[in-house]
């Protein structure tokens, strides 16, 4: 009975010890050795324990950084604290892997050890970096050189219409010159009858009243002229752009036409009307009166020289 007993305290005393073993090892986990694996701007370091877990460390206005040289302890600034680093943390546990420091202390050949993993590391990640900054920023040197290209094809496609609407202006002008020269090449084998000048306004091709009598007495003259013709021939003074000035020798060169048509003058007694442009100006353009006796639209009856020596 004495021994059974015994054996009974024994077993409890063994209980007790256990529990008290287990309790220890429940409030172990505020005491972490590793190494820095990350520093985080929140002022947070994650840590690699030595059990091969990660443990976030929570630095507080409270925390102590010590370096430890042989015997000694100095008070250090937590920026010491640098990936790579190996470590030795006691604080309060706050969850599951998070605890808040109360001492973080490092050895001076740990910190050694990390400044040269450091020395390392860091000059790859900077010529990283430095290569991607090179590599954005001839990105968008090459994107602004293609903007610019594409500018300039553009503009060159409107050179090229704007050249060759010139050219087909030219070849116009050129082709309407040629036609009207060799009219009056033709006209060689007709003599004149008589001839009437028509003046005009500035910019203007509207017949005045008294050039339309005389327009009148050409009609009622070619009537008696047996095979008769009548040219046309419109000017402009040399004053103003060229485009203008021919366009305005036509104008006045058609209503002068219309004129003698309205008169009795059949179309097919009229030789086409001519636009002379700036051709054979009688006068200055330096003065308003040379300019008024540019603007002008001379006909003339014509005719055959054949049936006029009969």
């Amino acid at each position: 009975m004495r021994f059974k007993r015994l054996r009974e305290g024994v077993i409890l005393s063994t209980l007790l010890v256990a529990g008290l073993a287990w309790s220890s090892n429940a409030t172990a986990d505020d005491h972490v050795r590793g190494v820095i694996e990350a520093r985080s701007s929140d002022g947070t370091l994650t840590v690699r324990s030595d059990d091969a877990s990660n443990v976030t460390l929570v630095l507080r206005d409270f925390t102590k950084v010590r370096r430890v040289d042989g015997m000694r302890q100095l008070k250090v600034s937590s920026s010491s604290l640098i990936p790579g680093l190996r470590i030795e943390v006691s604080g309060a546990l706050e969850g599951a892997n998070r605890i808040v420091a109360e001492r973080v202390t490092f050895s001076r050949s740990d910190m050694k050890m990390a400044l040269a993993i450091r020395g390392g590391v860091d000059p790859t990640d900077l010529r990283s970096l430095d290569n991607q900054k090179r590599i954005a920023e001839n990105a968008r040197i090459i994107e602004q050189q293609q903007q610019t290209l594409q500018q300039q094809a553009e503009q060159i496609a409107n050179n090229r219409d704007h050249i060759k609407a010139n050219q087909e202006q030219i070849v116009a002008t050129t082709g309407a010159l040629a036609t009207t020269n060799a009219r009056i090449t033709n006209l060689d084998d007709y003599k004149v009858i008589s001839t009437v000048t028509i003046h005009f306004r500035n910019g203007k091709a509207a017949i005045e009243p008294a050039y339309r009598s005389q327009l009148q007495q050409l009609a009622a003259q070619a009537k008696s002229v047996h095979g008769y013709v009548i040219q046309v021939q419109g000017y402009a003074s040399a004053v103003g752009p060229n485009a203008l000035n021919q366009k305005l020798s036509m104008q006045r060169a058609d209503a002068v036409t219309a004129a003698l048509q309205q008169s009795g003058v059949p179309p097919t007694n009229i030789v086409v009307p001519a636009a002379m442009g700036i051709t054979d100006q009688v006068a200055t353009n330096k003065t308003a009166k040379g300019q008024a006796e540019n603007r002008r639209t001379v006909v003339s009856l014509l005719q055959n020289k054949g049936i006029s020596e009969r």
